[in-house]
């Protein structure tokens, strides 16, 4: 029996192991902070570890930590837009970049966040979830509550629409 809690374990560690960077791009390209991003995917990761303790794995650990982090970082940009204001009046946060922002900053990063700003909420989550996340269609699909074929015309529109939006000069 000790065997086999220690297989479990290890699973468990070789999945957080490959789903943690993929988790964490995709917390970064969607709030483009890194560190706020890094506390979204290690939340996310350690609300896996804590689903296969208390009741077991869930049918697709990909799909349920992306379902999460999608939660967390929308929640971190809301609390990040409401709270922003009042600590740059008040000087609680230091606003020099950290080298990982500016980072972050170049130009074509600078480009790439404006155009994906410029799609729709919804093609955008797929497209990130898919491309920046590293998930299937199917797992997107899985996250996001939608059928597979409605992520693939999602990601499909997309593709095309950043297509377009990167050849213009934003």
């Amino acid at each position: 029996m000790g065997g086999q809690g220690s297989s479990v374990i290890v699973d468990l560690e070789g999945t957080i192991a490959e789903l943690a960077p993929r988790v964490l791009r995709y917390a970064n390209a969607r709030l483009g902070d890194p560190a706020m991003a890094e506390d979204v995917a290690q939340e996310s990761l350690a609300a896996l570890v804590r689903a296969c303790r208390n009741g077991g794995a869930p049918d697709s650990a990909e799909a349920f930590v992306f379902a999460i982090a999608r939660r967390r970082a929308g929640r971190a940009a809301w609390r990040r837009r409401l709270w922003a204001p009042l600590e740059l009046a008040f000087g609680v946060r230091s606003e020099t970049p950290s080298p990982e922002a500016r980072a972050i900053a170049v130009d074509e990063s600078a480009r790439v966040r404006a155009a994906l700003a410029r799609l729709s909420s919804r093609d955008r989550e797929a497209i990130l979830l898919v491309a920046v996340g590293g998930l299937s269609v199917a797992e997107a699909a899985a996250s996001l509550g939608l059928s597979v074929s409605a992520v693939k015309m999602r990601v499909s529109r997309a593709r095309a629409r950043l297509a377009v939006l990167l050849e213009e000069r934003l």
